[in-house]
């Protein structure tokens, strides 16, 4: 039974797009419907709101099923629970109101409302999915400043400056991983939003052992056979490269090494061209081979 309510909780992301659009549809029509020559569009309205209202309440009622799941922590994932039900009952009061014609002004300001609700919700829950540097990764530096988001770390000028954990592990596994390791999405209890939560690892051990590649559960699961459960990233996402892995295992074998440049921390002619490709200093491009 369990499994089956899980299974339901998965159709969230699926019927979430329903009540955003039939909102948005109910919100315009509104305000069309203000001009005489549209003013039979105000007839829909009650079904429109109505409709919005019902799969707001359907869809808030298939997320508590899929936070059910776990690996939903954080502020991103209770501002979205927070959120969604707020939305869903203000979508409700919406459909109240429209099936009172003289309560059209009011009607106007939950529209607004619920256009709100609707973007910083999908924000949050973007967040979930996505990680919460997602929506910002190539944002302009002032505006990462303004909304306090730590600035972008410009591109090393060679492969012997850059940090090998910042400039190349950490992108590396938030792009391939992050998804469902994040600070507010912990799949397995595991994080990888910075180098202590990367290496402390989940529910099955210590991710990164530093100097232990044999050791280390990270490495293990993304060796597996593509056909072992054991494989990570695991639901048809994309798995690292052949030249991803060669730089998290020698990453591995040198310590773990973060807060000192690969010039300090010293690599051998074979290592040194996929550095190179995937810090973008090559002209291969990273992540290909």
């Amino acid at each position: 039974m369990t499994d089956f309510l899980f299974f339901l909780g998965r159709f969230h992301v699926l019927a979430l797009h329903l009540p955003i659009g039939i909102v948005i549809v109910a919100v315009a029509a509104d305000f069309v419907a203000r001009r005489e020559r549209y003013r039979a569009l105000a007839q829909a309205a009650p079904f429109l709101w109505g409709a919005a209202a019902v799969s707001a309440a359907v869809t808030v009622a298939l997320g508590y099923l899929h936070f059910a799941e776990g690996g939903f922590a954080g502020p991103s994932g209770s501002a979205h629970r927070l959120l969604g039900t707020t939305t869903a009952v203000v979508m409700l009061l919406g459909w109240w109101l429209a099936t009172r014609p003289t309560a059209n002004w009011l009607r106007s300001v939950v529209g607004a409302l619920a256009l709100v609700l609707v973007s910083v919700t999908g924000h949050y829950g973007g967040n979930l999915t996505h990680g919460s540097t997602f929506m910002l990764e190539y944002a302009p530096g002032f505006l990462r400043s303004l909304l306090g988001v730590e600035t972008k770390r410009p591109r090393p000028v060679s492969v012997a400056a850059a940090d090998p954990y910042l400039d190349l592990v950490q992108p590396l596994l938030t792009q391939r991983c992050g998804t469902c390791h994040n600070g507010d999405k912990r799949e397995g209890s595991f994080s990888m939003a910075s180098y202590e939560s990367t290496l402390a690892g989940g529910d099955t051990g210590r991710a990164i052992v530093p100097g232990d590649v044999e050791g280390s559960e990270l490495y293990f699961r993304i060796t597996r056979p593509a056909d072992d459960d054991m494989l990570m990233p695991a639901e048809g996402k994309t798995p690292p490269t052949k030249d991803q892995i060669a730089i998290l295992k020698w990453w591995i074998e040198k310590g773990a090494p973060h807060g000192k440049s690969i010039g300090e921390v010293g690599m051998d002619a074979a290592i040194e061209p996929l550095l190179a490709a995937q810090l973008g200093l090559s002209g291969a491009p990273p992540g290909e081979k």
